[in-house]
């Protein structure tokens, strides 16, 4: 399995990476599996890593006055966790295998990496989150993408040590 090809296929890396960062990330990165029932990520905690998910299913939940709510299962090409990982925000949800699932895992470190050698890629991959998100809770809200924008990459700033870019 080539993660350098599953790093490709998804929106946020194919559209904020070039090939060569593709390829540098995805020699940080690993492959991990989770079998069926095994908790991947715990609402609450910090996020030291997210997941590009290439095979197997993993169910969303978030914690009720009773009970866990499902919100969402995802599948092969989606990401998760990476709004906590970006932005030092804790995991909003709990994030469990309800199959066997392989994933790509790409930590922290991994991308600190890549914002040392590419120091625009963070502006790039806030805006790109920032957009994700705004369309999945207001699709048509345009100033509330550029505030969103705003906060998520003055977040990935400080918790990735950045400054902002200097202009001329």
């Amino acid at each position: 399995m080539d993660i350098q090809d599953v790093l490709g296929r998804i929106s946020l890396f194919a559209d904020a990476l070039t090939p060569q960062q593709r390829s540098e990330l995805a020699t940080r990165c690993r492959l991990v599996t989770y079998t069926r029932g095994m908790i991947v990520m715990n609402e609450g905690d910090f996020g030291g890593f997210m997941l590009a998910i290439v095979t197997g299913r993993l169910g969303v939940a978030v914690a009720d006055r009773r009970a866990a709510r499902p919100v969402a299962t995802l599948g092969p090409g989606e990401i998760v966790g990476e709004m906590s990982m970006l932005t030092g925000a804790r995991r909003a949800a709990t994030v469990t295998a309800i199959e066997t699932t392989i994933a790509v895992e790409i930590t922290k470190v991994a991308l600190e990496a890549m914002f040392r050698r590419s120091p625009d890629l963070l502006d790039r991959m806030g805006a790109l989150l920032a957009e994700r998100r705004t369309r999945l809770s207001s699709p048509d809200a345009p100033r509330a993408t550029e505030s969103r924008t705003r906060e998520i990459i003055e977040a990935m700033r400080r918790l990735f040590g950045r400054q902002p870019p200097v202009n001329p």
